[in-house]
């Protein structure tokens, strides 16, 4: 088998009121480096960048996929690499699946069609708005469900990104833990203007849509009772601010800017000091590509797209 390395970005998802159904692709990458051991020899992990992981977590979540298009595979050295935030909301789960579905496809002569290694990804992520911008990159409005999976993917918009990560945890399920089982007609109404505003916001390029359409009123209300300072985050006003919305189940913020992401991103982490919290200010590119695949030099090939992942 040719060594390659295979990599993925990470996601902010939901954008406010798209709640499991959109996401934007961040130019934070999860990287595998991987290639064959002996036959019979044990696999070979190891955890490297600036969020190597501290458990094998993540390593569960590549075999996953791996596993999940190729039943048997062989041993192999894989070296992980890690530029995304942990536990922040980022998609460093999708990423990582992803990861292991590709790796998976490289490992067959006939590996399944695109769509279907898209697919296992966002069934084994359970999210496909992260799944998919993991897999594609770029802007995503996805849904799953008995009907299959069905998506649009856009260009990102034409904005700059700024991701505040405050020093506290949140893991996903406790965050959908605060969420109710049922909620007033109104607000799911709301939710649904918006929701509608921002698919058209993202297919157009509409900027001055996304202001109204990262507005929410199904999931952020209730996690800011975990996040301090989030509800005065969602109401930042700045000449700057094109929209702002949890990212992903957080705690992580996520806000699109005109210009002057840093000094946008230290209002936001300002916000958090006030309420006694620390945080770290990114200033990710939005990712054009999602997956990316390049065997060794030494094999003689280059990147492929998401499409190319097998042999």
């Amino acid at each position: 088998m040719k060594s390659f390395t295979i990599s993925a970005p990470a996601s902010s998802a939901n954008l406010g009121a798209g709640f499991d159904a959109v996401a934007l692709a961040l130019e934070l990458r999860m990287t595998a480096r991987v290639a064959a051991v002996a036959p019979g020899a044990s696999p070979l992990w190891t955890y490297h960048g600036p969020h190597a992981p501290t458990h094998d977590g993540l390593r569960d979540c590549v075999e996953a996929g791996i596993a999940r298009i190729a039943p048997s595979p062989p041993p192999l050295a894989v070296a992980l690499d890690n530029a995304i935030p942990l536990g922040s909301g980022l998609g460093s789960s999708a990423a990582a699946y992803a990861l292991g579905v590709a790796i998976g496809a490289r490992l067959l002569d006939d590996p399944p069609a695109d769509h279907a290694l898209a697919r296992a990804v966002a069934e084994l992520e359970g999210h496909p708005d992260n799944a998919l911008a993991a897999w594609y990159g770029g802007a995503i409005v996805a849904a799953l469900g008995a009907e299959g999976l069905t998506f649009a993917r856009f260009a990102p918009p034409g904005v700059a990104a700024v991701v505040v990560v405050p020093e506290i945890a949140l893991p996903t399920a406790q965050a959908r833990a605060l969420m109710p089982e049922s909620y007033a007609l109104a607000d799911v109404v709301y939710n649904l203007q918006r929701a509608a505003l921002l698919g058209v916001a993202l297919a157009a390029d509409r900027l001055d849509l996304l202001g109204a359409a990262m507005r929410d009123r199904l999931h952020q209300p209730y996690r800011a009772a975990v996040i301090p300072g989030l509800e005065e985050m969602l109401e930042l006003v700045d000449p700057a601010l094109v929209g702002i919305a949890l990212s992903g189940a957080g705690p992580s913020v996520l806000a699109l800017v005109r210009e002057q992401p840093e000094r946008v991103g230290g209002r936001i982490a300002a916000i958090f000091t006030r309420h006694g919290v620390r945080s770290s200010v990114l200033t990710p590119a939005l990712a054009f590509t999602g997956l990316t695949v390049a065997v060794s030099e030494q094999a003689g090939g280059a990147a492929s797209r998401p499409g190319n992942v097998g042999r």
